[in-house]
């Protein structure tokens, strides 16, 4: 069975936990990851949620705004 490196995506044997290209931590990494709580889950779910929804409202107020100005400016 082989994995790969994270960061420079070099195949290598089971048995190795660093990668021998780069230099990686390539082991257990699912213990390196901290747990969280479903509170913090629902926290940054909910925060990423308002970052989409604010992308999603700039996208249309400047699809808005662009279209008035260009019908605007031919005038």
């Amino acid at each position: 069975m082989m994995k790969s490196c994270p960061l420079c995506n070099t195949e290598m044997s089971e048995r190795y936990n660093y990668c021998y290209q780069c230099g990686e931590y390539v082991g257990d990494t699912a213990s390196l990851v901290p747990q969280s709580t479903p509170e913090e889950e629902q926290v940054q779910q909910r925060q990423e949620r308002v970052i989409h929804y604010g992308c999603l409202l700039l996208i249309i107020l400047w699809a808005v705004f662009g279209l008035w100005f260009c019908v605007n400016i031919n005038r």
